[in-house]
C-alpha cells in the first residue's frame, strides 16, 4: 500500500475524531497473547503510522497501554518541520485513560515522549496518588465517577488537541462511539480466524456495507 499516507489524511477543519482498529474474520480484537499486534502486519502497521503521522492526540485506555506496551511518542524526524508549520507538536501527545491510575510509570513513554503523556482519571483518588501520577503525567480529573468521551474530546479540544486518534480498547472506543463523537471510523480487517489465515478472494460495496469473501490460506 504505497499510497498509505494519502488514504489517511486529516481533514484541514476543526476537530476531528478518529477510532483505529483492527479485528481479525472472527471478531476478535486482540490475539491470544492479548495484544493487537498479534493479529496486525506490516500494512496495517504502517496504517497506524500514517495516521498518528500528523495526529495530535492518541488516546487509549489504561489496559490497551498495559498490554501493548506503547513506545515513546517521538514523531519522525521527516515531518517535525511539516508538523510545526501546522503548528502542531513534534509528536502526537499520548493521552491515557485510568479509573484505577494502577499504570507501569518506570514505562519509557512517560518519560522519553516528545510531550508529556497527559492521564485521564476520575475524582475521588488520594492526594499522594495522585501526586505520584503527577511525577509522571500531566493529570486531568474527571468530576465523576467515568471518564465521559464527550467531556474528554472538548477537554483535547480546548489543549489544541483537534486531531484525535482513539486506539482502543474496546470499551474506551464504545465509549466514544456511544458518545457520538467519532467522525470517522477506520478498521483493518485482518485475515485470520482463530489461528487460520485466509486470502481475500473478493469485495464488494453497497450502500456504505462491504461485502468480502476470503478462503483458507493453502501451503
Amino acid at each position: 500500500m504505497a499510497d498509505v499516507s494519502d488514504r489517511y489524511p486529516w481533514p484541514d477543519r476543526g476537530r476531528w475524531v478518529r477510532a483505529v482498529m483492527v479485528m481479525t474474520l472472527d471478531g476478535r480484537i486482540v490475539g491470544p497473547d492479548g495484544r493487537s499486534g498479534s493479529i496486525s502486519g506490516p500494512a496495517d502497521r504502517d496504517v497506524l503510522l500514517a495516521i498518528r503521522r500528523f495526529a495530535d492526540a492518541v488516546v487509549i485506555g489504561a489496559s490497551t497501554f498495559r498490554a501493548e506496551r506503547y513506545r515513546p511518542m517521538t514523531g519522525r524526524a521527516d515531518t517535525r518541520d511539516l508538523r510545526a508549520a501546522e503548528g502542531q507538536g513534534p509528536a502526537p501527545r499520548l493521552v491515557i485513560v485510568s479509573a484505577s491510575l494502577d499504570l507501569p510509570w518506570e514505562e519509557p513513554a512517560f518519560h522519553e515522549s516528545a510531550l508529556t503523556p497527559l492521564v485521564v482519571t476520575v475524582a475521588g483518588h488520594p492526594p499522594d496518588l495522585l501526586d505520584q501520577a503527577g511525577g509522571h503525567a500531566d493529570v486531568l480529573v474527571a468530576g465523576g465517577p467515568a471518564v465521559d468521551a464527550a467531556w474528554l474530546v472538548a477537554e483535547l479540544e480546548a489543549r489544541g488537541l483537534r486531531r484525535i486518534a482513539c486506539e482502543g480498547g474496546h470499551v474506551l472506543l464504545e465509549s466514544f462511539a456511544r458518545a457520538g463523537v467519532v467522525d470517522e471510523w477506520n478498521l483493518t480487517l485482518s485475515p485470520l480466524a482463530a489461528e487460520t489465515t485466509f486470502r481475500l478472494e473478493d469485495e464488494a460495496t453497497q450502500d456504505g456495507f462491504l461485502f468480502t469473501r476470503y478462503l483458507r490460506a493453502r501451503p
